[in-house]
């Protein structure tokens, strides 16, 4: 057959489209980068299966051209609004995206060569070795007015022979308390540090004023001083005066945690300084996931801002790589403190602006949408999850299809694709002592037949009681699925099975699998696949049957009337559909779970009736359409791990799909109304066209450009 120009134009373009798309996806899933080699491609696990699938891929995407021309456009811009559509639902979203900026778990810290002011602080001791030729021992810590401070000192060692007394200095040196001997009582109160008589107690001394104080100790007057460990320690029922210390410890809390009656939105933290000391204050958060924004303040003791920051520089991030984890972070980094006493560490998140949300929405939206849109390509294994549940979503499109050629509007591949999976697991765990050639034809034959015999029973209802086949096989899904659950739970339930699900199908009865990376596998089903999307494309257009089923489509009372035993037809194409549906079933027991688990499949057929739609029921454009819906779920999957954005946003994307597909159905029902109204038909019994492959409507007039 000779092709006209315009033929030659469209098959030359949708060659290069298909050749581009293997292309581009094959540069993805071989992870090529900039190491663009063949070397490259034949390290990868399963190179040629690989490349195989991909080659197929670039076929559906040329047959989609081929087949719908100009309707292959329409069928791309209804997935491309939808997308749009569910761009704007994720941005929507992610309004709250900005509030991540003020909220996480956060450090603050101060870092200084200098020694610190204080040595303790509340509840704490220390020990050291008292030096007789300084003949005194200084420790000093802060408090605050009224707090009540209780001090021992003492030598741990009772017989040293070191005599004490201890003195409490205030920040000018003048001293408010001086104490020589520890009583009875307070030995035995403090019998963990206090030895005897010759240690002193400063019990109970309110303090006059905020502000740092020392703690002087030197031997009792009129004893020598001798070589000892030397303790102090330090007791109040107040809260510290300070919360940082020199190289100590970081402190911190939480911004804006959710769900907080009262959230913190800053924080002040107090340590204390000496004039002159070079200090570097840090306020990081806690972990790198974390988003939040901060800025830093240092105040001093009357609450006046001496230096104040919001970011850190690369070379900050990596100088203090161990505390600071971006740029996001703060630093006041060298600062010299202008006098002694109690500073204070103020910080809290940046402050949030409109033009800040709108961005960081719009931001996380393109992030989500990256990571939607490229993820299954993004890892082979991802890639090997896509065409996994691309093979069961395009054997459903191929089921719904039949029916819908027949202008069935039939649901009941689930129910189908539950007695195939059933079916095919019950073999395999049966009989998985026979040789693989001969158990997995059987299983799938078995598959096949449970679901061409489910499908039988809405058709025989529909054709001979008129029962409503929608009703029919929605109700006959609910019996497949609770009978599957009956047989799974109380039939093929290991006693000790920690979940419902059955024993692992033997290797024998699993379908073998064409590419296998780390126990995600895509198998034989890929072939299997082939052979029933050219089969289905054969039974419709080169068949009698299949001429039955489009004539019937196009009009049912016109087929009465041509001769067409309708009841017959439409019995055989439900059952037909449910032999392609129970072999999705098979895919799922055999190729993907390996087991009969609860739940094997979560409304796929209803996903299915998308994937029928897109392609406009034509069984070589199925293949297309259910790889690029199976690539929007994975990509959902993808978007949901590494985003956080709800997978409910693909759903959106779903029922704008349908909604898109439900007003062209609107524009072609007043299409044919106008045809109506003029007195004519315009069939097209073809493997194109709107509506099963309808153009027109039926009236009572002359019929005009009818084709078969």
């Amino acid at each position: 057959m000779r092709l006209s120009s315009r033929q030659r134009a469209l098959l030359g373009f949708s060659l290069l489209m298909g050749l581009l798309v293997v292309a581009l996806i094959s540069y993805k899933a071989y992870d090529l980068g900039s190491d663009f080699s063949w070397e490259t491609v034949k390290n990868t696990t399963d190179w040629q299966s690989v490349l195989l699938v991909n080659v197929l891929i670039g076929i559906s995407v040329t047959l989609l051209i081929l087949e719908l021309k100009w309707d292959a456009l329409r069928v791309l811009l209804t997935v491309v609004v939808a997308l749009l559509f569910g761009y704007l639902m994720t941005a929507v979203f992610s309004l709250d995206a900005a509030d991540d900026l003020i909220r996480g778990d956060f450090r603050v810290q101060v870092l200084s060569d200098a020694p610190s002011a204080v040595d303790l602080s509340y509840e704490q001791d220390v020990t050291a070795d008292f030096d007789p030729a300084a003949g005194e021992a200084r420790y000093h810590f802060a408090g605050s007015e009224g707090d009540e401070v209780t001090i021992l000192a003492y030598a741990t060692d009772a017989e040293a022979g070191l005599d004490v007394q201890v003195s409490l200095l205030d920040s000018g040196g003048e001293v408010l308390e001086t104490a020589n001997e520890a009583s009875r009582r307070f030995t035995r109160q403090y019998s963990d540090y206090l030895t005897g008589e010759t240690d002193a107690v400063i019990d109970g001394f309110a303090l006059p004023a905020n502000g740092t104080y020392t703690i002087l100790v030197e031997p009792e007057a009129g004893t020598d001083p001798v070589a000892a460990e030397l303790g102090v320690a330090l007791f109040s029922d107040a809260a510290p005066a300070l919360d940082l210390l020199y190289n100590g410890p970081a402190v911190g809390d939480v911004f804006n945690k959710e769900n907080a009656d009262n959230p913190v939105t800053e924080a002040r933290y107090t340590f204390a300084g000496s004039e002159g000391d070079a200090i570097t204050v840090l306020a990081y958060v806690l972990r790198s996931n974390v988003a939040a924004d901060l800025k830093v303040a240092l105040l001093d003791a009357d609450g006046n801002t001496l230096v104040q920051n919001s970011d850190a520089s690369r070379e900050q991030v990596e100088t203090y790589s161990a505390e600071l984890k971006s740029t996001k972070d703060a630093i006041i980094e060298a600062f010299i403190l202008p006098a002694d006493g109690v500073y204070t560490v103020y910080t809290q998140p940046e402050p949030l602006t409109t033009g800040t949300r709108l961005s960081e929405t719009f931001k996380t939206t393109n992030k989500a949408y990256d990571a939607f849109l490229l993820g299954p390509l993004s890892r082979l294994n991802r890639w090997v999850i896509w065409i996994r549940d691309a093979l069961t979503l395009i054997m459903l499109g191929l089921a719904i299809a039949i029916v819908f050629r027949a202008n069935q509007f039939s649901l009941g591949a689930e129910g189908q694709l539950y007695f195939g999976a059933l079916a095919s697991g019950v073999v395999g765990l049966t009989f998985g002592d026979l040789p693989k050639p001969i158990l997995v034809p059987v299983a799938l034959l078995s598959a096949a037949t449970a679901g061409f015999l489910w499908g039988l029973l809405p058709g025989a209802l529909k054709a001979y009681l008129g029962a409503n086949e929608l009703v029919s096989t929605l109700m006959l899904n609910t019996i497949a699925q609770r009978f599957y659950e009956m047989v799974l739970t109380f039939q093929l339930q290991p006693p000790d099975a920690g979940y419902t699900a059955s024993e692992w199908i033997p290797e024998n009865g699993l379908l073998p699998p064409i590419i296998d990376l780390n126990g995600d596998t895509v198998t034989v089903a890929v072939y299997l696949l082939i052979f029933l999307v050219l089969l289905t494309w054969v039974l419709i257009q080169r068949t009698p049957i299949g001429y039955e089923i489009r004539m019937i489509g196009a009009n049912i009372k016109f087929a009465d009337f041509g001769g067409v035993n309708t009841r017959r037809t439409i019995m055989l194409t439900m059952a037909i559909s449910g032999i392609v549906a129970g072999l999705a079933g098979a895919h799922l027991a055999m190729g993907i779970h390996r087991k009969l688990i609860l739940n094997i499949s979560i409304g796929l057929a209803f996903e299915g009736v998308v994937v029928a739609l897109l392609a406009r029921n034509n069984p070589l454009v199925v293949p297309f359409t259910g790889l690029l819906y199976a690539y929007l779920r994975t990509g959902s999957q993808v978007m949901e791990r590494d985003t956080n954005i709800s997978a409910e946003v693909v759903r959106i994307i779903q029922a704008v799909v349908i909604l898109l597909i439900t007003a062209e159905a609107l524009v072609t029902f007043f299409r044919r109304r106008r045809i109506q109204r003029r007195g004519t038909i315009e069939l097209d019994i073809g493997d194109s066209g709107d509506n099963n492959g309808t153009t027109g409507a039926a009236s009572g007039g002359t019929l005009e450009g009818a084709h078969v």
